[in-house]
């Protein structure tokens, strides 16, 4: 599959990190789209049908990210969900992976990590 034909939803509720990811992972001729709370999320994950899910596990409002995590699951088994936290918590790792997140990266992420565990999950 060449890197235009994947498409990946980067969930975060920091701009910043949103933009970057996005940047970066456009310049790899990736299809990107992003959503910053977990309702945004799953609306564009149903429009969207990203290949994979970068998603943050701390945001703001009724849907957490571990939420959204076992709402794409239910819907698909198949999908490649990647957990992010700044909060590097064993525990957050642990349960992520228990729900079906392919992995789980710490921030501040790095590029090469995140593109080589994109290129495993495809």
């Amino acid at each position: 599959m060449k890197n235009a034909d994947v498409r990946i939803l980067v969930v975060d509720d920091e701009p910043a990190i949103c933009e970057v990811l996005q940047a970066s992972l456009r310049d790899d001729e990736f299809n990107v789209k992003v959503a910053s709370s977990g309702v945004e999320a799953l609306k564009t994950y149903a429009s969207f049908q990203p290949h994979i899910v970068l998603l943050d596990v701390w945001m703001p409002g009724d849907l957490d990210g571990v939420d959204v995590l076992k709402d794409i699951k239910s819907k698909s088994k198949s999908a490649h969900v990647i957990m992010m936290s700044g909060h590097g918590m064993v525990e957050h790792a642990v349960e992520a992976t228990r729900l079906g997140a392919y992995d789980f990266l710490e921030k501040p992420l790095t590029l090469g990590k995140l593109l080589l565990m994109i290129e495993r999950a495809l």
